[in-house]
């Protein structure tokens, strides 16, 4: 028989200056006497699991009279099963320490001599006591759920980013009108944020550098971007003034996407060659850029750092945009065949096919 129905809120750790909560039902059975079941309410929770804060729990419920010390406890995680969840009878050493030993949910249901509906009804369901968690929630944090506050200099970058960004519509113009390589590099200089809007991964974390030294000759644009391990994505860019397949017989990739193709093949061989070499060269030139250096236009995304080990190997990407597309399906074949076949990949974009990958307008 089921006594008393309510979410508590009890202090968490030794300071008790945080506050967590739970639902608590307390039972009396004909042979078990009372019983206390601790449930936890998931995605309402605030603070750390009822398995991480049972002891403070069972504490708080006997200091303010709630259960006597002697009462039984039953800890259960509710889950939309035939099981009802899972439950487990906790016990208390002289210390408080406890102890947890599982149980199924008949037995459960012994002890506390009540039905299975009474776990067929998550908590979720119950307006009264979501009512009830939506009150304490605010109590102890008014803004539990709120978005999590960034640092003032990463907001400042992103609105200084934002308010210099080059439009899609205005990329799109310069490709329609069959731009050439120089005028597209240009306009991309001008504007970095394109490169690092399609290849910043984590978002919005990203280094742009133009015109890289590299072996005997330059890269385009190099993204420096990635968590732990650094990404390298390497980028040689032809015009938009002819098409990137031939239209003949063969259809072969046009002969200027070819030379930028083996252009970074190139690239990538000496890189491998010396890859420790190059992972050290590139690492000094993010410091130097996180520390505000301009040397090969670096251009900075919203945060200020990446989070990445110099002491871990990079990984290396390299793109290939240049060119109109013809027929979109059957170049899309063609592009994913060339990726494919070589070692390590290149990825061939078309101004068309590459436009489409930038969310701005």
């Amino acid at each position: 028989m089921k006594l008393s129905d309510f979410i508590f809120q009890f202090p968490i750790g030794i300071a008790r200056a945080r506050q967590g909560l739970c639902r608590v039902r307390t039972f009396f059975g004909p042979q078990s006497g009372v019983t206390a079941l601790l449930t936890d309410i998931g995605e309402f929770a605030v603070g750390s699991s009822i398995t991480n804060s049972v002891e403070h729990i069972h504490q708080a419920l006997v200091l303010r009279g709630m259960i006597q010390l002697d009462v039984r406890v039953i800890e259960h995680y509710e889950r939309h099963d035939a099981e009802g969840g899972s439950f487990s009878l906790v016990s208390f050493g002289p210390a408080g320490d406890p102890s947890w030993e599982r149980m199924s949910m008949q037995d459960a249901l012994s002890i506390l001599s009540c039905d299975s509906s009474e776990f067929t009804s998550s908590t979720a369901m119950n307006l009264r006591l979501v009512a009830e968690i939506e009150r304490l929630r605010n109590a102890i944090d008014p803004f539990a759920d709120a978005p999590w506050l960034e640092e003032p200099e990463i907001v400042n970058r992103r609105g200084a980013i934002e308010s210099g960004m080059i439009s899609k519509a205005m990329l799109s113009q310069l490709v329609n009108a069959s731009a050439t390589e120089r005028q597209l590099q240009e306009l991309l200089k001008q504007d970095p944020s394109f490169f690092g809007e399609v290849y910043g991964d984590p978002y919005e974390e990203y280094i742009v550098l133009s015109e890289y030294p590299l072996a005997d000759g330059f890269i385009d644009f190099v993204v420096f971007t990635g968590r732990s391990r650094m990404e390298v994505v390497l980028i040689e860019i032809k015009g938009a003034d002819f098409f990137l397949v031939n239209d003949d017989s063969y259809g072969e990739f046009s002969h200027k996407v070819n030379q930028a193709a083996g252009q970074i093949r190139r690239r990538i061989g000496a890189i491998y060659r010396d890859m420790s070499t190059f992972r050290r060269q590139a690492h000094k030139v993010r410091h130097a850029a996180e520390a505000g250096a301009s040397g090969h236009g670096a251009f900075i995304g919203p945060h200020p750092k990446l989070l990445v080990d110099p002491d871990k190997d990079i990984e290396l990407r390299s793109v290939v945009i240049g060119g109109r597309t013809r027929d979109d399906f059957s170049e899309s074949k063609k592009r994913h065949d060339f990726e494919h076949g070589m070692s390590p990949p290149i990825r061939i974009e078309s101004w068309d096919t590459w436009i489409r990958k930038l969310q701005r307008q």
